[in-house]
């Protein structure tokens, strides 16, 4: 069962009867028009779950009520025999840890996956109960403005304005307080450089500060998550990755910037435990590639650059052509006895094999 299977159901059963009907009023039409043109920028079912299961019941809406004047079946009325039918693929979507840092989003993909469902919902998308939320999202143009966004340090320090309503920014707002009092909440930051372009990902920040202008308007000086909490699970190809997106950012810097935050840093690392997946591998294979190879890296043509001490055979790494990640075999075929320089480069360069 896939998204699309579950998107043609509601199209069939409720979109496509309100948009054919010769009764029901424009206004109305305008509505579904509207939810229409969402239904396809659900990409994972579970998502699409989550927005049907808001409809449960007896709807008091005018939407709803001029469906049933019409005779047309609404979300309310398909919503247990579409949960019957794909309820059970609800774990099958999206999750705060899909989010890669330096990938772009679009604003429907954040308001789906923040359950709002409206674009015009404001910059600050609350995960979770307003009062102890998961995380927050936030969705930052970079284009000016009467009260511009900006970096103060990019990547590390963002200037964002609090939520407003006519040039009010109260602290009470249900968005701000959430991220005023729940000082360590992660906040997930989202910027582009103007309002034609996907928002990118720059990744995990929480608030160091409120800052007040003269004019009345607040600010927060959202600042990145340098650190995991000791002990922290995480995983370790996340942490790759992150690491190696965090080390571009840094060389993009001035060289002052970066030594004044060398100066300020701590000088001993945190230690985390980090999960990771693993193959059994056969040892058959590894041995025969090692003798296939009589101490001869079978990539670029040198003898192995050392000797071991356990054994006091030739030093080589036996690598997978295809990698076992990539649904590659644990075979002799697909394997090769390669020097470490060889076997990085397969990994962090320009590959020989695919």
């Amino acid at each position: 069962m896939t998204v699309e299977n579950a998107r043609l159901f509601v199209k069939q059963k409720v979109l496509d009867p309100a948009l054919s009907s010769l009764t029901l009023p424009e206004r109305t039409k305008a509505t579904i028009r509207n939810t229409s043109s969402w239904l396809p920028r659900f990409e994972r079912i579970g998502d699409l779950i989550a927005y049907i299961g808001r409809f449960k019941g007896v709807a008091e809406t005018d939407v709803y009520k001029e469906l049933k004047a019409a005779g047309l079946l609404t979300f309310e009325d398909i919503h247990d025999e579409f949960m019957e039918t794909f309820g059970k693929f609800a774990s099958e979507r999206t999750r705060l840890d899909d989010f890669v840092v330096g990938e772009t989003y679009t604003g429907s993909e954040l308001v789906i996956f923040a359950e709002v469902y409206d674009n015009r919902s404001g910059g600050i998308l609350l995960i979770g109960p307003s009062a102890k939320p998961q995380a927050v999202l936030v969705k930052a143009t970079l284009s000016g403005g009467k009260y511009p966004n900006t970096w103060l340090s990019e990547p590390e320090r963002l200037k964002y304005y609090l939520k407003s309503r006519k040039a009010v920014f109260s602290e009470k707002y249900v968005e701000n307080a959430a991220i005023i009092n729940n000082p360590q909440l992660p906040i997930y930051v989202f910027y582009r450089n103007d309002d034609t372009q996907p928002f990118t990902f720059s990744g995990r920040f929480k608030n160091e500060a409120i800052h007040r202008e003269a004019d009345g308007s607040k600010w927060f000086e959202l600042v990145r998550f340098t650190a995991i909490a000791p002990g922290h699970r995480v995983d370790e190809e996340v942490l790759r990755r992150d690491f190696q997106k965090s080390v571009q950012a840094a060389e993009q810097i001035s060289r002052e910037q970066r030594l004044a935050r060398i100066n300020s840093s701590p000088k001993y690392p945190t230690k985390v435990v980090t999960s990771s997946t693993a193959y059994i591998r056969n040892p058959d294979v590894v041995a025969e590639v090692l003798f296939r190879s009589n101490g001869i890296c079978e990539d670029c043509g040198s003898t192995a650059p050392f000797i071991r001490n356990a054994d006091g055979t030739p030093y080589l790494e036996v690598h997978h052509k295809q990698h076992l990640s990539e649904g590659g075999e644990d075979t002799v075929e697909n394997a090769i006895a390669i020097c470490p320089n060889c076997h990085r480069r397969e990994h962090f360069g320009p590959r020989s094999w695919r």
